[in-house]
């Protein structure tokens, strides 16, 4: 070999193991492909620029102040925990809970019921349950097992396969299992889903067709700035047979833990020991997700440790659901570290802790993400206070409204990317004021107007599908598949999202 293309040659592998540590690479991309697919501003990436926006992130809004499905049943024990799911399903038109019992004579250790609703709002618990009780008395109750991410996959050829679960077991870790019905359970195989040297106790999954896999979120204890804290590692599988190496996707950092004092202020009353400064810290204890069209969106339980409770063995402090969201599943952000479901005042049912069923999803025009709720923080809690102090509630958005992109009544630019789209027309999810209007451009690569294309008829009202005509013209599909710029003048409004659609 000619020895003055030796250090050419090492260069270009040092470049190809810098960039594909896990082997393989994102490819280099200079135009975002964003299809048909919504396009959220809960990231930056599809914004070039931006002048006088301000992005206002949206909490979700709570259905109900009280529970919607609390202990009320003795096989339940006396609290009950969305460490599962809620589906519905649209072929029988009903809405499916797996949830969480405590301790009984029924069971001596947790295991998941099943509830039904009409209208996900009210729920019925009289279903014959598929396991065997301790007592030999009827319950509800169809698997031994925890945080149950039960998902319907109307894709199998198998109808045996046809509910899937992802799971915890006392006796062997992160499971998988499959159903016909979603009510008798098998497991997949006699091991765990992730080789894992050490196992934790919650676990969710979702199945996302954005990205065409199952995916799990797994946590795991690993050093973090000094100290060994709970984290969220990440599988993918295809098939859900076969899962990839899991590996670290969120964790804690600064911003958290600076956050840590004004979170345990909140819930001070519940507090029953005094803050230890040296422990206090934020960790990652669990995630919910919902699978957009354009992105994954985590809902990270964010658990501040106050103090390492006396004879205890774990500690006490509050939980809350806050946002996380990534394109590729590999690149995670946080740019919110707002709650995304506000806990209640200390002393209503959910005022010290929260944290969310395995997924959000669609039902009609909104995003329904159940919760779980304790009016206790994470220490011990004396017996006599527990008595439904528990339950499930349920906190919507109307769709793809997490994020806005707002212009005040002076107005202000959004940018976009280039961007290359599949459809006919564009609409915005958008809310304008009374006094306000939208108006777009269709730029090109040198930021000027296209051709013969006019700026936008102006956009007003409030509607989750505005159509955008150019002029008289709404049709853009032969614009389809070439990079072009959009640019939002936004007057007194608000821009949650756009799509190109079909």
């Amino acid at each position: 070999m000619d020895q003055r293309l030796f250090p050419a040659a090492l260069l270009f592998l040092l470049t190809i193991l810098y960039e594909i540590p896990n082997g393989s690479a994102n490819p280099q991309k200079t135009v975002l492909e964003v299809g048909s697919r919504s396009q959220l501003f809960i990231e930056r990436e599809v914004v070039f620029d931006a002048r006088g926006v301000s992005f206002t992130f949206h909490p979700a809004r709570k259905v109900s102040r009280e529970p919607l499905l609390k202990p009320d049943q003795p096989c339940e024990g006396e609290s009950v925990q969305l460490y599962g799911t809620v589906l519905y399903d649209a072929d029988e038109k009903i809405f499916k809970m797996w949830y969480l019992g405590a301790r009984s004579d029924y069971f001596s250790r947790e295991v998941t019921f099943y509830a039904t609703s009409r209208d996900g709002i009210r729920w019925d618990k009289r279903h014959r349950g598929t396991i065997e009780s301790d007592n030999g008395k009827p319950h509800n109750a169809v698997a031994d097992c925890l945080l149950a991410s039960v998902m319907k996959d109307p894709h199998d050829p198998d109808p045996s396969r046809r509910y899937k679960m992802v799971c915890y077991q006392y006796d062997r870790g992160y499971c998988s299992m499959v159903s016909a019905d979603g009510l008798h359970w098998r497991d997949t195989g006699p091991g765990t889903i992730l080789p894992m040297s050490y196992v934790e106790d919650v676990i969710t999954a979702c199945w996302s067709d954005t990205h065409q896999r199952f995916m799990v979120f797994a946590k795991q204890c690993m050093p973090v700035m000094g100290r060994r804290r709970r984290t969220m590692w990440t599988s993918f599988s295809h098939d859900f047979a076969h899962w990839s190496e899991a590996r670290p996707a969120i964790v804690a950092d600064r911003r958290d833990d600076f956050g840590s004092r004004i979170r345990s202020e909140q819930v001070r009353p519940l507090l029953k020991y005094p803050d230890n400064p040296n422990v206090m810290r934020a960790e990652i204890y669990g995630m919910g997700a919902y699978a957009a069209e354009s992105c994954l969106i985590g809902f990270p339980w964010i658990f501040t440790a106050t103090l390492n409770v006396p004879n205890y063995g774990n500690q006490d402090g509050p939980m809350e659901v806050q946002f996380a969201v990534t394109r590729d599943l590999k690149e995670w952000q946080r740019p919110f570290r707002q709650p995304a479901i506000e806990l209640d005042q200390p002393g209503r049912w959910d005022g010290g802790m929260l944290c969310t069923a395995s997924y959000a999803f669609d039902h009609q025009d909104e995003v329904r993400l159940y919760y779980f709720g304790s009016s206790h923080t994470h220490g011990p809690v004396d017996q006599t206070e527990r008595k439904h102090r528990t339950g499930i509630g349920l906190a919507t958005w109307q769709k793809d409204r997490f994020v806005s992109a707002d212009g005040p009544p002076g107005g202000a630019t959004l940018t976009t990317v280039p961007l290359e789209f599949s459809g006919s027309r564009l609409e915005l999810n958008a809310n304008v004021k009374p006094q306000g209007k939208i108006v777009v451009e269709l730029l090109d690569l040198s930021l000027r107007r296209l051709g013969h294309w006019p700026a936008s008829q102006s956009v007003v009202g409030d509607d989750l599908r505005h159509v955008v005509k150019f002029g008289e013209v709404q049709d853009v599909s032969e614009l389809a598949g070439k990079p072009l710029i959009l640019r939002f003048h936004l007057v007194d409004a608000q821009l949650y999202a756009f799509a190109f659609r079909e």
